[in-house]
């Protein structure tokens, strides 16, 4: 009867403590940082640099169009550059890591 008894006060006094953590570990928003969004070009750089590092090409080729348009805004003749090179990284994707080093240079 005494060791159920303990185990229901460890159970109870385990609870407790793990409840406190658990509030502990929600205040504190001082630190708390505003991210900001990455422009287009920098998410072109970043794709690129993975490519360049061997990373084969995945879901993020459907927003190409999106971050050309996005770089458009700000640089059209490197939005052109950038549109021309994923339109050759997806036609052909044989050598993919040196086609996007290449372009990278021309970023």
């Amino acid at each position: 009867m005494v060791s159920t008894q303990r185990k229901q006060v460890r159970k109870a006094i385990a609870i407790i403590i793990m409840s406190l953590l658990g509030l502990w570990g929600c205040g504190g928003g001082k630190d708390a940082r505003e991210v900001q969004p990455q422009s287009g070009l920098e998410r072109a750089k970043a794709i690129l640099n993975d490519y360049a590092q061997g990373v084969r090409m995945g879901s993020e080729a459907m927003t190409f169009d999106e971050i050309v348009e996005d770089v458009r805004k700000t640089d059209p003749q490197k939005a052109t550059i950038l549109e021309k090179g994923f339109a050759d990284l997806k036609r052909s994707p044989d050598n993919r890591s040196a086609k996007a080093r290449e372009l990278l240079k021309k970023l």
